[in-house]
Order: C-alpha cells, then sequence, then structure tokens
C-alpha cells in the first residue's frame, strides 16, 4: 500500500493545489483539490491508494478556521466499466467559524463522497457535490445569505449516480436544492427554502435511465416555500407540485417527483400555517392553484404521459 498525507497550517492567504493518482492495468483513479483560504485557516488532506484486494483510493480532509474560503474537489474513475467524476465545490464569506470534514473510496467502477460542513456569521455560504457517469448526474447544493448553516451531502456512482443530504439553517436566507438528471435529458428537481427564519430539510436525487427524487422539510421564517418537479423535455411531460406560505410561515412538507420515456408524476403532501398559502399543482396543459389563510393540509398530486395528464389538490 502506497500513502501520501498533506498537512497544511497557513499564515496568510494562500492558493493551494493538491494532487494523487494511481494506475493499475486498465484502471485510473484521480483526485485533484484547490484551496483558496485566509491565514485563519487550516487544511489537513490525506489520500492512500491500495493495490492489495482491489484497487482503489481512499480520501479524507478537514477544514477549520474562520474568515473567507473557497474549496473545490474533484475525484475521477475510469476503467471499470462508465468513467465517473464527483465535484465538491465549499464557499464562504466573512464566517466567524467554518468547520469542514469530508471522506471518498474511489474505485475503477464506482465511487463515494461525503461532505460536512458548517459555517457561522458568514456573509454568504454555498456547498454543492455533484457525480456524473455515462451521461447521468445527479447533484445536491446548500446555500446561505446572513445564515449559520451545516450541510451533510454524499454522492455515490456505480450503474446510476445518486446524491443526498441533509440541510439545517437559520437566518436571513436558506436553500437546499437537489436535481437528478439520466442520459436522455429528463430530469427532478427537488427546492426549499426559508427566508428570515429556520430550515431543515433532507433531500436525496437518483438519475439512472430515469430520475427520482424526495425531499422532507420543516420551514419556519417569514416566508416558506418548497416544490418537487419532473420534466421530460423531449415528449414534453411536465409534474409540479409545491407550497408557497408567505408571513408568520410554518409548514412540514413531504414530496416526491419522477421521470422516465413514459411519465413525469409528482406528489406533495404538507401541513401548513401562515398569512397567506398558495398550492400548486401543474401538469403540462393545465395549472391548478388554491388560495387559503391561516391553518391548511394539503395533499397534491401531477402527472403527464402520453395518453394523460392530470393535476389535483385535496384539503386534508
Amino acid at each position: 500500500m502506497i500513502y501520501i498525507t498533506c498537512l497544511l497550517i497557513f499564515q496568510g492567504a494562500y492558493a493551494i493545489d493538491f494532487h494523487f493518482s494511481a494506475n493499475s492495468g486498465s484502471g485510473t483513479l484521480g483526485i485533484t483539490e484547490s484551496y483558496n483560504v485566509e491565514e485563519s485557516i487550516g487544511v489537513s488532506s490525506r489520500a492512500s491508494a491500495s493495490f492489495d484486494g482491489g484497487f482503489r483510493i481512499a480520501e479524507e480532509n478537514c477544514l477549520w478556521g474562520s474568515g473567507n474560503a473557497d474549496i473545490n474537489q474533484a475525484f475521477c474513475g475510469s476503467g471499470g466499466g462508465a468513467d465517473y467524476v464527483i465535484n465538491y465545490a465549499l464557499e464562504t464569506v466573512g464566517a466567524s467559524d467554518i468547520t469542514s470534514r469530508g471522506s471518498a473510496c474511489l474505485m475503477p467502477s464506482k465511487g463515494s463522497v461525503s461532505r460536512s460542513a458548517a459555517t457561522a456569521g458568514a456573509f454568504e455560504t454555498s456547498a454543492e457535490l455533484w457525480g456524473t457517469e455515462g451521461g447521468d448526474v445527479a447533484g445536491v447544493g446548500s446555500y446561505a445569505t446572513l445564515a449559520d448553516i451545516s450541510a451533510s451531502q454524499a454522492v455515490a456512482t456505480g450503474g446510476s449516480v445518486a446524491a443526498s443530504q441533509k440541510v439545517e439553517a437559520q437566518g436571513i436566507r436558506a436553500v437546499a436544492r437537489g436535481e437528478g438528471r439520466d442520459c436522455e435529458g429528463s430530469y427532478v428537481d427537488i427546492y426549499a427554502r426559508v427566508d428570515d427564519g429556520s430550515l431543515d430539510a433532507s433531500q436525496g436525487v437518483k438519475a439512472g435511465n430515469s430520475a427520482t427524487g424526495l425531499q422532507s422539510a420543516v420551514v419556519d421564517g417569514d416566508f416558506a416555500y418548497a416544490y418537487c418537479q419532473a420534466h421530460n423535455p423531449d415528449k414534453v411531460y411536465l409534474a409540479y407540485v409545491d407550497n408557497w406560505i408567505s408571513g408568520n410561515a410554518y409548514f412540514e412538507f413531504l414530496g416526491e417527483a419522477a421521470v422516465d420515456g413514459d411519465e413525469a408524476r409528482a406528489h406533495q403532501i404538507s401541513y401548513a400555517e401562515g398569512d397567506f398559502l398558495w398550492p400548486w399543482a401543474q401538469s403540462t396543459y393545465e395549472l391548478e392553484e388554491r388560495f387559503w389563510t391561516g391553518v391548511g393540509s394539503f395533499e397534491s398530486w401531477a402527472w403527464t404521459n402520453a395518453n394523460d395528464y392530470g393535476q389535483d389538490i385535496v384539503e386534508l
């Protein structure tokens, strides 16, 4: 087994690039990491290649401190079937505290990467993790403006691409989003947002000859919004469901969406409180919307296929 270890603690603003790759037979694995950080931030990264009992690369890293950070990482594998690439990007501006930790396991036939990051006191923070394999793409992202946020994210490839995240945030604005897109261009898009409040969201998306997405969210703030969407652009199949709450907003949202060559479909169930409640359900050709104030529980569906389309909102 071969090891390489890198421990970096900076005194001044630095841009550091870290590369590690290995080959065995027709298999190639590689890692590229770029760190642009201030003097108050420390970085540790370690990667090792194993050639006994299966060719693989293992990686671990962590980051800590305060200030500005712009980090980009790429993980790739080839020679075991469909080639894959996994990308991670973390950017924060003016954080009073930042911590990040992650690991990766790469093999020629599949790869997995997990990352967790938390910032406090930052003006802006974004964290995105995406994977691609054979034309299938899946990824998740978390975004915060004047908000404390923590996000745990993971991507796995190997016959399909799956991405997931758990996001918790408190502040002026926070967003959690996931997207899965198959090799034919059909996609699902899931989204949750809070303004001036708190967000707790779990999301998962997957792409591989089809695309699926699932999310649950609890949102408490001045404004709350969540949706699930499925779209096949070639066949113009659309399914979209949401709930939109303005003023003294609180809601619990559980939604899902799926699309393939035969149909786009979406479903949600939610409990909402607020000054103005505005749920939608939309297929390719029709839109249904409702308007409420106060408190409401809703279930909605939307679907489009070659023979049928429709949407429905039911008050529970």
